[in-house]
C-alpha cells in the first residue's frame, strides 16, 4: 500500500491566493534567486560551516527576523567563522560561550555537534560532503536531493551503533528536516524542503484534513508523504516548492515583524 495525496480545487484555489498575496516579499524573491536561478551558490568550506551552525541553532528555537538566532546568525561571533573554529584549542569551549552569550538554548547539545561534525570533516569527510553536494549544483532533480538528504542523515558506522541515535549520525543534529534545510539554505534544492509548526500551522488554515504532530516527522515515512503533499500543491501552482516555502514562511515572518 501506497499513501496519496487527494487535493481538491478549492483547496488549490485557496493556496493559489495565499502565494499570490506573497510571491513577490523580498524573501520569496531572494529564494527565487539562489535556489531556482542558482545565482550565488558558493560551495567553500566557510559557507558550509555557517550552514552547519544554522542548522543547529534554528532546532527547537524561534528563529523569526527579531529572533536571538536571527541576530546572531547575522553577527560576527567566530562560531560562524570556519577558519577560526578549526584552529581554536576547544571547539566546544568557543561555541558554548558563543551560544550563551546570543541567548540561544540547547548550547551545549549543539556545541557537542558541531564538535563532532567538524572533527569529522576534518578527517576527510569535506571531500564526500562536496562529492555530493555537486550532484545538485548545475541541475537539481527531487530524486537526487533525497538521495543527499540520505547522506546527510546516515550513520557513521553502520551496523555498529543502535539504530535511530541521533549520536551514531555522520552529522549529528541532522535528521530529516534539518539535512533538507542544509541544503535549502547554500541554494541547491528545488524540490525537498524543511517541514516544521509553521508549514503545519499553514496546511490546516488553508484545509488540510491530516497534520501529524511535529515529532512523528522524525519517521522518514511520514516527513515525506507530508513533503509529498505540498510538492503536488506547488506544481498546481506552476512554482518550485522551495518557493512555496519561502511564501508560508515569509507570511509567519511578517507577523512577527
Amino acid at each position: 500500500m501506497k499513501p496519496t495525496w487527494e487535493i481538491e480545487a478549492a483547496t488549490i484555489q485557496r493556496w493559489r491566493e495565499f502565494v499570490n498575496a506573497h510571491i513577490d516579499n523580498q524573501p520569496v524573491k531572494d529564494r527565487r534567486r539562489r535556489n531556482v536561478d542558482r545565482v550565488g551558490i558558493k560551495l567553500s568550506k566557510a559557507n558550509l560551516w555557517v550552514a552547519f551552525v544554522s542548522c543547529q541553532v534554528t532546532t527547537q528555537q524561534r528563529s523569526g527576523p527579531e529572533s536571538s538566532v536571527s541576530r546572531f546568525m547575522q553577527s560576527n561571533s567566530p562560531a560562524l567563522k570556519y577558519q577560526v573554529c578549526r584552529q581554536t584549542k576547544s571547539i566546544q569551549t568557543l561555541l558554548e560561550r558563543e551560544f550563551a552569550a546570543a541567548g540561544l538554548r540547547r548550547g551545549p547539545t549543539m556545541a557537542s555537534n558541531l564538535g563532532r561534525i567538524l572533527e569529522l570533516l576534518e578527517s576527510g569527510e569535506w571531500k564526500v560532503l562536496l562529492q555530493h553536494l555537486r550532484t545538485l549544483k548545475k541541475n537539481t532533480t527531487k530524486g537526487k536531493e533525497v538521495k543527499v538528504a540520505k547522506y546527510m542523515q546516515s550513520r557513521k558506522h553502520p551496523g555498529l551503533e543502535p539504530k535511530g541515535s541521533k549520536k551514531s549520525r555522520k552529522f549529528p543534529g541532522l535528521g530529516p528536516k534539518q539535512s533538507r534545510n542544509f541544503i535549502q539554505r547554500i541554494g541547491l534544492s528545488r524540490f525537498e524542503i524543511p517541514l516544521d509548526s509553521r508549514i503545519f500551522k499553514k496546511l490546516k488554515e488553508l484545509g488540510c484534513a491530516f497534520v501529524p504532530r511535529a515529532i512523528a516527522l522524525s519517521d522518514e515515512t511520514v516527513y515525506l508523504f507530508m513533503e509529498s503533499g505540498l510538492q503536488q500543491i506547488a506544481q498546481a501552482l506552476d512554482i518550485y516548492p522551495c518557493e512555496l516555502d519561502a511564501c508560508i514562511f515569509s507570511s509567519f515572518d511578517e507577523k512577527d515583524a
